[in-house]
Formats: structure tokens, sequence, C-alpha cells
């Protein structure tokens, strides 16, 4: 893939955090969470989409079950970034509730 060379301003924290982590390669680094950061906004961006066909189609959407669809899409953002065991670990855990 061919790369693009930028200045971005990030907090010192952050570099410090990430450096005393291992991490071999801050652009490396940036570079993955710029793509997630893509991802979810297409996700996003999609929903929106077809929510709002769905609306055209059959009228709008009743409050609950809007609320539902937000809590289930933030549950799969707060799962995206996490590893297959992890996943696992949470599914079993809501079944288990």
């Amino acid at each position: 893939m061919v790369k693009r060379k930028i200045t971005v301003t990030v907090d010192e924290s952050l570099v410090e955090a990430v450096q005393a982590l291992g991490a071999g390669s801050l652009s490396g680094v940036v570079n993955a969470a710029l793509a997630e950061e893509v991802d979810r906004r297409a996700r996003s961006a999609a929903l929106g989409r077809l929510l709002a066909d769905w609306e055209e189609a059959f009228g709008p959407v009743p409050g609950d079950f809007v609320a539902e669809a937000v809590a289930a899409f933030d549950d799969l953002d707060a799962t995206a970034g996490a590893t297959t065991a992890e996943t696992g670990r949470q599914r079993r855990k809501r079944g288990a509730a």
C-alpha cells in the first residue's frame, strides 16, 4: 500500500504510553488507529443510510427500537478491537448472566 507522510500532533502521554508498551513503530500504531476510526465511521454512516431508507419505506422507527439498535452497535464497536479470546470470554459472560 502506498504511504503518505503527514504531520500529526498527539498527546505526549499517549506517545510515552505506547512506547512503554513496546510499540515498535509509532507510525504503525497511528495507522492502525486511523484505520479503525475509518471503519467505525463507515459503519455508522451505513447504519444511518439504512435507517433513513427504512424510515422512508415504513415510517419512523419507534424510539425504543432505536435505543436497542444504538446499544447493540455500541457493544459491537466496543468488541471490534478485542481479540478472539476476549470476545469469546465476553460472550460466555453475557450467556451466564
